[in-house]
């Protein structure tokens, strides 16, 4: 007989479709599994609700306080919200899956007595601080996650793991993706209907790195204005105005929360992801974008970091390149020449990983199936 499983997000479950992947396969496979959060905006709630999981809201404290003791009020918050809930179940019936590091970093030295999983979304590497936390808590885990596979063996490394973590790569799961997704708000109407059927290369997610993005825009104005940039995401720099001045024909649209935002982004001719590699979690990059954008058969315009490289690039459905104007604006006119055989390497490489499969060995292994 499989434990209960309780799955825990600290705050806003649906900026993690990763966790919403996990919870579905677990679901799928037959495994009972109850869903704790700090808070979720509605399009998670009603995908749980259509679903018939059952779900809870905790505590989400944050912004109550000025910067760092904002995250201090977080975490402890938190920790007792949650430690106060957990004295209400039997430690022998659950198994608790903290889905992301940033869940399961306020808990450190309050699991005594139960068995529990850890998914790490990030490596850290640039906080040494939360690094040395969270590996503290992965050393208890049964088990721990990761989404690349290089940054599983990293892991494994440095916290002196018994296994290597199970990988899942960031790959959406139980959404029938295709392209020109049906509309089904006002905001991503409004959207397409401004775009008006053109074809549009499009930057999506947390808009940073300003430099690399200017020169996508420089590369794009020099190809004529072909295509219109769309930047979609969260834009805390500023960013976009001042792409707006280097190519005007770039729009910039706020984040909508997932999975909605794919009724734009299926719509879309190239997709951009790059990283700098500035640091070892980004250089082993695990986006969720190649994974959208390949579910759409659509080309990729990348750079060159180990994990663009060996993915994407791989399968030969990205361009990895320098991201200088030149040879972006050249990656761009390759892809278009191709584009066919680039597509159809996208397809290729978002079926061949099969992440329901790693669950089913992982709840097997565990003993949960």
């Amino acid at each position: 007989m499989s434990r209960k499983i309780i799955y825990i997000v600290k705050s806003d479950l649906a900026y993690y479709p990763p966790c919403m992947s996990q919870i579905r396969m677990i679901h799928d496979l037959g495994v009972d599994v109850e869903v704790w959060f700090g808070s979720s905006k509605d399009t998670a709630k009603q995908i749980l609700k259509d679903e018939g999981i059952s779900f809870s809201e905790l505590v989400d404290p944050r912004g109550k306080l000025p910067g760092a003791l904002d995250v201090a009020s977080n975490w402890l918050g938190f920790r007792k919200a949650l430690s106060d809930r957990l004295r209400t179940v039997d430690k022998s019936d659950v198994l608790l899956w903290f889905g992301t590091a940033e869940t399961a970093m306020p808990m450190v030295g309050a699991l005594g007595g139960f068995d529990y999983v850890v998914s790490a979304l990030e490596l850290y590497d640039d906080v040494p601080a939360k690094k040395k936390i969270l590996g503290k808590v992965a050393e208890g885990a049964v088990a721990v996650t990761a989404c690349e596979i290089s940054r599983a063996f990293i892991m494994k490394s440095w916290w002196k793991l018994n296994k290597v973590p199970y990988v899942f790569p960031n790959k959406p799961y139980g959404t029938n993706l295709r392209r020109e997704l049906p509309i089904t708000c006002d905001e991503t109407q409004r959207i397409v209907e401004d775009l008006d059927g053109r074809q549009f290369v499009i930057y999506q997610g947390i808009l940073q790195n300003e430099e690399s993005v200017v020169e996508i825009a420089k590369a794009l104005r020099s190809l004529d204005g072909k295509y219109p940039f769309v930047m979609m995401g969260i834009d805390r720099r500023g960013i976009a105005p001042r792409i707006k001045k280097v190519y005007e024909e770039t729009l910039y649209y706020p984040s909508i929360p997932a999975p909605r935002h794919l009724e734009v982004t299926s719509r879309a001719h190239i997709g951009v992801v790059f990283y700098d590699g500035a640091n070892l979690n980004k250089a082993f990059c695990a986006p969720n974008k190649i994974y959208e954008y390949s579910s759409f058969g659509m080309p990729m315009l990348a750079n060159r970091i180990p994990g663009l490289v060996n993915t994407v690039g791989a399968y030969g459905c990205a361009e990895c390149v320098d991201l200088t104007a030149g040879s972006i604006a050249t990656a761009i006119e390759r892809i278009d020449e191709n584009y066919v055989h680039y597509s159809e390497s996208a397809k290729r490489f978002f079926e061949h990983t099969d992440n329901l499969r790693t669950m089913r060995r992982m709840l097997s292994d565990l003993g949960e199936l």
